[in-house]
C-alpha cells in the first residue's frame, strides 16, 4: 500500500511512520521509489491474513 503524506518539513511523515511501527499488521514500510513519491509517500508492507 502507499500512503501520499506529501514533503513539507516531514511531521506529517514522522507521524505517519510513529502510527505504522506500533501496528502488528505491517511487515516493513520505507520511502516510495522517486516516480511514485520519493519522501512524500511511504510505502507500507502488510503482513499477510492478519
Amino acid at each position: 500500500m502507499r500512503l501520499i503524506h506529501g514533503k513539507g518539513i516531514g511531521v506529517r511523515r514522522a507521524e505517519v511512520r510513529r502510527l505504522l511501527a506500533k501496528r502488528d499488521d505491517v511487515a516493513d514500510f520505507f520511502d516510495a521509489p522517486p516516480e511514485r513519491g520519493g519522501s512524500g509517500a511511504t510505502v507500507v508492507v502488510l503482513i499477510p491474513g492478519t
